[in-house]
């Protein structure tokens, strides 16, 4: 195997390490966020955010994509000015942006491929 080979593997394993804690991460918000808890929505905002600057994008922001970036920008705003519902408001519209699929439909294998349609293509996130 070549030394490029064995590095498209590791940076490809990292970044599904990033998006899996990411996931779990953003589950917890959206967690205290249905609960209205706002102190713990702010810590899980915060740790999402320090994932974000020790993470694979060279911006250190949480989200490659922009318009992704700038929603959680903005759930982060509201939680700052303590306004619950426009938090839990943006928090719904950046979720949206994710496919969601049928749990219930069968999945192909091809995960991370850009085949798989419950993982978007690497440059969609």
């Amino acid at each position: 195997m070549s030394t490029s080979a064995i590095s498209s593997v590791s940076i490809n394993r990292k970044l599904d390490v990033y998006f899996g804690v990411r996931h779990h991460e953003l589950r917890k918000l959206e967690k205290a966020l249905e609960s209205g808890d706002l102190s713990t929505a702010q810590l899980d905002l915060a740790d999402i955010q320090n994932l974000g600057q020790r993470g694979p994008f060279a911006s250190g922001n949480a989200f490659w994509n922009s318009d992704r970036q700038q929603d959680f920008e903005a759930v982060g705003s509201a939680l700052q000015s303590g306004d619950l519902v426009a938090a839990q408001q943006v928090f719904q519209q950046l979720t949206n942006t994710f496919k969601h699929i049928d749990p219930a439909a069968p999945q192909p294998t091809d995960v991370g491929s850009g085949k798989d349609p419950a993982v978007p293509r690497r440059p969609d996130l």
